[in-house]
């Protein structure tokens, strides 16, 4: 008896299940970029750190200045980036990948603020270097509050209370070295202690206040990618 069947081929499955996501495929990419731009940006500034508050440090105000741009064009990229990635293809380990990276941020920034304390503890008289301290500090900053703006609903509070006691710390400071420790005081140069200590202060309060200022940027960056995350995003 003769079986048609058996002379015919099995029949082959549907590929299309095994095809490969775009939009995954994306999102991985951007990931590695975002966390790429993040560490090279991590590690320069790291290095400008090390060279600002190094006892050798004769780089110029204007070359720090170059440096910062350079740290900031990268981060930037990873910004965009890791922005990209989780507003408009939901990628899901990026946000807790960026939570990692904001503490790590917050336990430089402090770092940075203690060791910056301790040289302006002597009241040095080079005005270039208080502006590198500004600058480093502000830069620092400046960075852990663009984190927390890539995670939505992120909350920012917790992160102000370190800064705060530091910053108690250095009212401490202050009123000993000016007090108690009068020989060596320069009051010729304490507007730059004054300066510092209202400028970690505002804003290490209005970290933990919480007052929204950051909210209408928050709010802007979420409606620009919802209006355009169609034109954005792949199909499949």
């Amino acid at each position: 008896m003769n079986h048609s069947s058996n002379n015919h081929p099995p029949t082959q499955p549907p590929r299309n299940g095994h095809k490969v996501s775009q939009r995954g495929l994306l999102s991985i990419a951007m990931l590695i970029l975002s966390m790429g731009a993040f560490g090279i940006a991590a590690l320069s500034g790291a290095k400008l750190v090390y060279d600002v508050l190094g006892n050798n440090s004769k780089s110029a105000v204007v070359v720090v200045i170059a440096q910062i741009i350079v740290i900031g064009l990268a981060y930037a990229v990873g910004w965009i980036t890791a922005l990209v990635a989780i507003r408009v293809y939901g990628n899901l380990i990026l946000p807790m990948l960026i939570n990692w990276c904001t503490w790590g941020c917050l336990i430089a920034v402090c770092y940075l603020y203690i060791e910056i304390l301790k040289r302006m503890y002597t009241q040095p008289d080079d005005l270039g270097r208080f502006f590198k301290y500004l600058m480093v500090m502000a830069g620092g900053l400046g960075a852990l509050i663009g984190l927390h703006l890539i995670v939505e609903d992120h909350d920012l509070r917790p992160f102000s209370l370190p800064l705060l006691l530091i910053s108690l710390s250095q009212l401490g400071m202050l009123v000993f070295r000016d007090v108690f420790d009068t020989p060596n005081v320069k009051a010729g140069v304490l507007w730059k202690d004054v300066l510092f200590f209202f400028m970690m202060s505002i804003v290490s309060v209005a970290m933990l206040a919480h007052w929204g200022l950051l909210r209408p940027l928050r709010e802007k960056l979420t409606n620009r990618f919802d209006r355009r995350s169609d034109s954005i995003r792949s199909r499949d």
